[in-house]
């Protein structure tokens, strides 16, 4: 069965909430957005979630992903964050989720999401991120158009 998904291939401002865990196993409540931009060459997912925290501490990431080709099922995409330079990683398109491992370029930090379609205006985002053998983060945030 083939699955339209809206996120990531059609332009849109989600809204973004869940938790966020911690290498020390703290949960934080965290909150923000994810704005998907499409351009002739490429589409930009600009990502920020900010901790229910005071102050708050905000994270920010700008994802370039090389758009997806009719009838292909995944592409490369690079990003950029100040906590861990500069990321490459694949999205894959597997029935209702879209995957995506990653790691960074010194092969340091590892990671990998997946993003489940619940419906067209709503997705559940799951991933982890690794330094080496050692849990980073870990989230669990729904996303919704």
């Amino acid at each position: 069965m083939s699955v339209e998904h809206i996120f990531l291939f059609r332009e849109g401002l989600w809204r973004c909430e869940g938790e966020f865990l911690d290498a020390t196993g703290k949960l934080t409540r965290v909150a923000g957005e994810a704005q998907i931009r499409h351009y002739p060459d490429k589409w930009v997912y600009e990502g920020a979630l900010r901790t229910a925290t005071t102050p708050p501490v905000e994270h920010r990431t700008v994802y370039e992903i090389q758009p997806m080709a009719p009838g292909n099922f995944a592409t490369p995409w690079t990003s950029k964050s100040a906590s861990f330079g500069t990321m490459h990683g694949r999205f894959m398109i597997v029935g209702d989720a879209i995957l995506s491992a990653y790691e960074s370029a010194t092969g340091r930090y590892r990671g990998q999401d997946t993003i489940m379609r619940r419906d067209e205006k709503h997705y559940s985002a799951r991933g982890a991120l690794f330094d080496g053998g050692k849990l980073l983060s870990a989230w669990s945030i729904e996303l919704t158009l």
